[in-house]
């Protein structure tokens, strides 16, 4: 029913009897609805926290925002509440577009309110500019591995990478479904999946919509307003030359710049500060950072004996399924990289993967996602698995 430029939404059928009083509430118009599914009988309740009825088992509905921790939905004309852990998704993330900072944090908190009983949800830190710095856990298995994209604004796809597993992932493990040959619940309660789907939100945030643009940014971009080239993070700091991989040596530009600058010191910005005290909080067995540009995989940082064997063997896993090529050792003695300073004071595997053909200074076209999506589905689940061994 349209009121002047008002719509409003009187459904003709309902799915339950109810004594609620007839009322009518402007169309709810969340910016990412979905349709769920309820998992059990689930209680629809007002906005007092007062039940009004009930969803029956299996029904679908569309869910538009959430608030307090509750799903919001529209039933009987009106905005109603449920608990999302009596839900499960279809398919939450869209990732054929860019995907902003509002909208991952969005889909994360819908997964961790979801499924209580194999996800977990932990702010790990902020951004310069204050944004959260999420990471999401999916599974139960007491070995753990950790997964991050978008350190480097320009490369968001990668953010779509891994909200897409995370989708997948977990669609399968309650769903009780293989993905392709891995048993996903079986799996991940062996070995659970910390994923960091936006280590740069300032920087994407400035590379998809300018808003938080100023005449600072301008500068550090050489003058230019081409956001599309921008890598650092919102104070011209390259997060990947920001980690201590061998910090001292790394190579720079002198001054702050839209790439390259590697900040005054190693771990000088808020972003890589977070990731290096979320990681010392665990004992995680691999590290895959994703990067967009190359189609490569880089795995060394002067690791020698079983363990160049062992992080080779994975690298090679990986170039088995998505046909990147592996990268010979630089020769460089210092590195910035967060991977690398993963390996040199963890021990551990850690793996860039650089997902699409190179670019140049720019972000990547929405043309390669398809083949994108099919090279890197089953990454997180070969990583978990491969890990599951030691």
């Amino acid at each position: 029913m349209n009121a002047g430029n008002k719509v409003y939404y009187i459904p003709r059928t309902a799915f339950t009897s109810t004594k609620e009083k007839a009322n009518i509430e402007s169309h709810l118009q969340g910016s990412f609805p979905r349709t769920i599914v309820a998992e059990n009988d689930a209680q629809f309740k007002d906005k007092s926290g007062n039940v009004l009825g009930s969803i029956a088992k299996g029904q679908q509905v569309k869910l538009h925002m959430v608030n307090g921790g509750r799903g919001v939905i529209e039933l009987f004309g009106k905005r109603v509440y449920v608990d999302l852990s009596n839900f499960k998704h279809i398919d939450q993330v869209l990732p054929k577009k860019n995907i902003s900072y509002k909208e991952m944090e969005y889909h994360i908190k819908v997964f961790s309110y979801m499924y209580p009983e194999f996800t977990k949800l932990e702010k790990i830190g902020a951004s310069v500019e204050g944004r959260p710095l999420y990471a999401l856990k999916i599974g139960n298995g007491k070995k753990e591995i950790i997964m991050d994209a978008s350190m480097h604004a320009r490369e968001h796809m990668t953010t779509n990478v891994l909200l897409e597993m995370i989708d997948e992932y977990t669609y399968a493990y309650i769903n009780g479904k293989k993905y392709g040959t891995y048993n996903v619940k079986a799996l991940l309660d062996k070995v659970s999946i910390w994923y960091v789907p936006m280590m740069n939100p300032d920087g994407v945030t400035l590379v998809q919509t300018k808003a938080n643009a100023t005449a600072a940014t301008k500068l550090l971009n050489n003058g230019s307003v081409n956001y599309n080239r921008w890598k650092a993070n919102i104070r011209g700091v390259d997060l990947n030359r920001n980690f201590d991989g061998g910090w001292i040596t790394k190579a720079s530009t002198k001054y702050a710049s839209y790439k390259n600058y590697k900040g005054t010191k190693a771990f000088s910005e808020p972003e890589s500060r977070a990731l290096r005290d979320f990681v010392a909080k665990h004992q995680f067995k691999s590290y895959i950072s994703y990067h967009s540009s190359g189609s490569v995989l880089y795995y060394f940082h002067h690791q020698t004996s079983t363990q160049l064997k062992r992080d080779l063997a994975l690298a090679n896993s990986i170039k088995k399924v998505t046909g990147y090529s592996i990268m010979p050792p630089t020769g460089e003695t210092g590195s910035g990289a967060s991977a690398d300073w993963f390996i040199m004071n963890y021990k551990m595997p850690g793996i860039t993967v650089e997902i699409a053909p190179f670019q140049g200074e720019t972000v990547v076209s929405l043309k390669y996602w398809d083949s994108i999506w099919k090279k890197n589905k089953t990454i997180g689940l070969l990583a978990a698995t491969e890990a599951s061994l030691r």
